[in-house]
């Protein structure tokens, strides 16, 4: 998908209204609201880093896509996908595309990737895009949402065409900020990847929640208000 593309997902991101601010939010009081404004499928890929700096986060990332899958099968349509992948020195696929109407009863694999000293996010692409190709995924909008400290070792030629196929990237990154960007994502032709921090479970859940409302052109809120 052109770099255009991108940029214009990223300024309707910027109308999102969001509403879950407290710590104790997650997607569990959650919903999407307004009229969608993607008629097509919505495809949602999560990419975890396992790499050795990661580690601390796993439990995190498994618990926040425990959230996330069922607010996908109420609040998406029945056939939006998720494909999720982990990375670390290499990738593997570990749940191919799946209808959200799918999500309840579809379980990762255990597949393994090998630690170096080097991380890369390429791979974990390439893995996703297999998926894609193998279920003759068609998506109106597709985003990526990696789950990573942001140290990867990928060059510029090898990771920003990949970038390309994407509508919207998030970095997700643990205990940081909500502004905080990698390094490795300061070069201008990486400049399309938007980065959050994030403190744990629930607010990974919500940025997940976050780039499916920007991907449908919905609101983000809570489904009930706040205790006062």
């Amino acid at each position: 998908m052109a770099i255009a593309a991108v940029l214009l997902l990223a300024l309707g991101a910027a109308g999102v209204i969001w509403y879950l601010n407290s710590r104790q939010d997650t997607l569990a009081e959650a919903a999407l609201a307004g009229a969608r404004q993607t008629p097509g499928i919505v495809c949602l890929d999560v990419a975890g880093d396992f790499s050795t700096s990661m580690n601390d986060n796993i439990e995190t990332r498994d618990e926040a896509l425990a959230l996330l899958r069922p607010f996908m099968t109420r609040e998406m349509r029945p056939d939006d996908l998720l494909t999720t992948a982990k990375f670390a020195s290499t990738a593997a696929l570990t749940l191919a595309p799946t209808r959200a109407e799918n999500l309840a009863g579809a379980a990762e694999s255990d597949a393994g990737v090998e630690q170096n000293d080097h991380t890369f996010l390429a791979p974990a692409i390439k893995a996703l895009d297999r998926g894609h190709r193998q279920a003759r995924a068609k998506c109106a909008r597709r985003i990526l949402v990696a789950v990573t400290d942001g140290e990867v070792a990928d060059q510029d030629s090898d990771l920003v065409p990949l970038l390309q196929h994407y509508d919207r990237v998030y970095l997700a990154i643990p205990d940081e900020a909500a502004d905080y960007r990698p390094a490795e994502f300061s070069h201008a032709q990486r400049a399309s990847v938007v980065s959050e921090g994030f403190d744990g479970a629930g607010a990974l859940s919500l940025l997940y929640g976050k780039a499916l409302a920007a991907a449908t052109g919905q609101k983000l809120i809570r489904k009930t208000p706040p205790p006062p």
